[in-house]
């Protein structure tokens, strides 16, 4: 169970909160929240609840949830009752607040793991493509708002490429389901692109590489989860490849940070990557480095992947290009050993 006031979970959070951001930005602003049940939507959360000790006019904080126990049970305790509502509904139709028309949404709500792609595709393009251009027809026509959008990587096959800036687009198949989450995401781009230009929306977009941190789901089917899981139960660690792709793992409260700072110095109107190219490594590696969190440390097993209930990534390397990022004035701070103690440690009862 994710404690939202953990000691590590507290220290990230303060953490973002000590960032040079023009946090002022948000005084007395209403936000407006998916997906907050989520790793990433629970710590952007927590953010904006902090900010109730930083500034004299906090925000107000909307979060729209399918399951309102459900979120009680995980952020309950950090919420302040004032300033927060949880609203139980869906992207099909967003409720309106008690608290009016919101200043911010930030649109976090995504099924973003491999076992959906595999067993509900059409419910992955439903929450990207269509739940965005619902909140953008409920929220988003009569004044201009700010919207931050989590995306992940849309960039298809970019194999021979190295690093991947924001311009690096490759080959997506259309007829292959697992790429209902690339495809629906590229959508829910051109849609912000689209509201501005008639709306005047101001937006930004990150576009999320491999994030792992407290709060993380155990049962969703990728790399950091399975892994995590292993050492919790004390169990050989089990790989359903070769181990050799590479992937560029980021701590959750970098990424946060990240997205903190599109929201708050973005221009308005670009996407960013966001991810920690420094923490490049093979699947096998990082496998490694996870299995010595064990006590004894744990060994690594080979098999096969379930095609039924996953669909493994084809793509064998995925590497950001932050500059756009960085210029903004971000910089990730964990490395991938720390990164996983700690996620470790959050998660230990």
């Amino acid at each position: 169970m994710f404690d939202p006031c953990h000691p590590i979970v507290r220290e990230d959070i303060a953490a973002i909160l000590d960032l040079p951001l023009p946090w002022e930005r948000l005084a007395g602003r209403h936000v407006y929240l998916t997906g907050g049940s989520g790793m990433l939507g629970g710590y952007l959360a927590l953010v904006v609840v902090g900010l109730g000790g930083r500034l004299a006019d906090p925000p107000r904080l909307s979060l729209l949830v399918r399951d309102r126990e459900r979120l009680l049970a995980r952020l309950g305790a950090a919420l302040d009752p004032q300033r927060c509502i949880v609203l139980e509904g869906g992207l099909n139709a967003p409720p309106e607040s008690p608290f009016g028309l919101p200043d911010v949404v930030i649109h976090a709500a995504s099924p973003a793991s491999p076992r959906n792609y595999a067993i509900d595709p059409v419910g992955v393009i439903r929450a990207n493509a269509l739940g965005t251009l619902n909140l953008l027809d409920r929220f988003a026509r009569e004044r201009p708002i700010a919207f931050l959008m989590l995306g992940s990587a849309v960039y298809g096959s970019t194999e021979n490429e190295g690093a991947v800036h924001e311009e690096s687009f490759g080959a997506v198949p259309t007829l292959d389901p697992r790429n209902c989450y690339i495809e629906s995401k590229r959508m829910a781009e051109t849609l912000l692109a689209s509201w501005r230009a008639q709306y005047g929306l101001e937006f930004g977009i990150g576009r999320i590489f491999h994030t792992f941190g407290p709060g993380l789901n155990l049962d969703d089917g990728r790399i950091f989860s399975d892994v995590l899981r292993a050492v919790l139960h004390g169990q050989p660690i089990m790989l359903t490849s070769d181990g050799s792709a590479l992937r560029a793992f980021c701590y959750l409260a970098d990424t946060v940070a990240g997205l903190f700072h599109i929201l708050l110095k973005g221009d308005g109107a670009s996407a960013y990557n966001v991810g920690n190219a420094a923490n490049e490594m093979s699947i096998r590696d990082f496998a490694s480095l996870a299995a010595e969190l064990g006590d004894p440390p744990l060994p690594l097993q080979f098999g096969e992947p379930d095609m039924g209930a996953y669909l493994p990534a084809k793509t064998s390397r995925g590497l950001p290009d932050t500059l756009r990022l960085q210029a903004l004035g971000w910089l990730p701070s964990r490395g991938v050993a720390e990164a996983l103690r700690r996620t470790y440690q959050s998660l230990r009862p």
